[in-house]
């Protein structure tokens, strides 16, 4: 009776340890594997001058996600597509899906080519929306595009949009804290990337911050596991500076607790694995 009762109390206990491990196990994999809401697909558009026959050509690719059974979502992430490629066409006109936009561009280019003839400037436009973040209700996107109509060199744009499940802007400082102590974070990681020294003076390096005093970008998004700060080209200096990116870890986020749980899980399915092989019977 005595050996009953302990193997049932050795039996409750190890329910209890597999019940803690295995709500460890869904935060830890929801946090890891970014379960949020469900993406039916990537979309990839192209489009090009079907009578283009030389290198001196326009083409535009569009690459974005769709969200399965969220229709004001993905008419957020459409709206974001349209506003970018509407930035390089003289007018919309009837224009109303994004292959509608896209066929303006190319359309753009022919009347440019026909106006000056003797020009040998290819056009392309690419843009691509990625889901950096995807957990709790927030969504963190990043709109990337490049680009060449002319001119010296191509054309590079970022910009995080922060959005709900419902497609509606956020503000992002609710969601990661105070900006002034995140400000303080980031100057900090600023000057080290850069060899700065903190009594040093940004403009020591070449940077244009405003008064010379450092500053966030507008640009503030996130992934799983860090806060984002981007700089675009010309933001804080010249194009030889280029696009600068800060990563801030999140404070419930370390390498330690990711580490601790993914040894928990193994551990755990270890275990299952040889509890199934014992053929237990009552």
């Amino acid at each position: 009776m005595i050996k009953i009762h302990k193997l049932a109390a050795l039996l409750i206990l190890t329910i209890c340890s597999c019940q803690q491990i295995e709500e460890q196990r869904l935060r830890l994999t929801s946090k890891l594997f970014n379960k949020g809401m469900a993406i039916a697909g990537i979309a990839h558009l192209k489009e090009s001058d079907p009578n283009c026959n030389n290198k001196n050509c326009a083409m535009i690719e569009v690459n974005y996600p769709i969200f399965k059974s969220q229709p004001l979502l993905n008419q957020r992430i459409e709206s974001i597509l349209k506003k970018e490629i509407e930035g390089f066409l003289p007018s919309v006109g009837t224009a109303k899906t994004i292959n509608d936009y896209m066929k303006l561009f190319i359309k753009s280019y022919v009347a440019f080519k026909e106006q000056f003839p003797e020009s040998k400037t290819p056009w392309f436009l690419e843009i691509m929306i990625e889901t950096n973040y995807n957990d709790s209700g927030w969504l963190s996107f990043a709109s990337s595009s490049k680009s060449y109509t002319g001119g010296v060199r191509n054309n590079e744009w970022m910009q995080y949009i922060n959005t709900d499940t419902l497609g509606r802007t956020i503000d992002i400082e609710d969601k990661i804290g105070d900006f002034s102590e995140l400000r303080q974070q980031a100057e900090i990681i600023f000057r080290n990337q850069n060899q700065l020294a903190p009594d040093a003076r940004l403009s020591a390096t070449g940077f244009t911050f405003k008064n010379d005093e450092f500053h966030l970008p507008e640009n503030i998004g996130s992934n799983d596991t860090h806060i984002l700060l981007h700089y675009n080209n010309y933001e804080i200096g010249d194009n030889i500076q280029g696009a600068v990116l800060i990563k801030i870890p999140h404070p419930s986020v370390t390498d330690t607790e990711i580490s601790y749980y993914q040894d928990i899980i193994m551990y755990y399915e270890d275990f299952l694995n040889w509890w199934s092989d014992q053929n237990w019977t009552p």
